[in-house]
């Protein structure tokens, strides 16, 4: 037989008694169908139809401003709603020489009667801390003459 004759084989051969499925066929008509655009949209009720209904959502007001027949508090497009930032920053303070003061940033989170050490002074003994007794001050220069003879 040749080919160039005008007969196929398809018309030889008898239909098919069952549906074929062809697996690359079938992810192509999924790709097609999956990029489809579909767009949601909510939208009040009709007018006259809204009792019960309440705004809750920035898509519930559309594109549109509230709804004065509903009476609730309404932010159409977050309009008005403070915003709830929280921030754990604190402001740094100054002692009177100008220096920063690390001992409030190290009692942050903390007990306000926890003992915390922040500088080196805080770590010497309360004797030679206080500098007001006598006892510590520097000698006077006739008291050294004085010890020297």
């Amino acid at each position: 037989m040749s080919s160039s004759g005008g007969i196929s084989l398809s018309s030889l051969l008898p239909a098919p008694t069952q549906q074929t499925w062809d697996r690359d066929e079938a992810r192509s008509k999924q790709d097609v169908t999956s990029t489809s655009i579909v767009s949601a949209s909510r939208t009040a009720p009709p007018y006259g139809k809204r009792k019960g209904w309440i705004p809750r959502t920035t898509d519930d007001f559309g594109d549109g401003g509230s709804f004065p027949e509903i009476h609730v508090a309404q932010y159409p497009l977050n309009m008005g709603r403070t915003e709830e930032t929280k921030s754990n920053a604190l402001a740094v303070q100054l002692d009177a020489a100008g220096k920063v003061k690390y001992d409030i940033l190290a009692r942050q989170g903390n007990r306000k009667d926890k003992i915390i050490f922040s500088k080196f002074s805080d770590l010497l003994p309360s004797e030679v801390r206080d500098e007001n007794e006598e006892e510590l001050q520097k000698p006077d220069d006739d008291e050294v003459l004085e010890a020297t003879e």
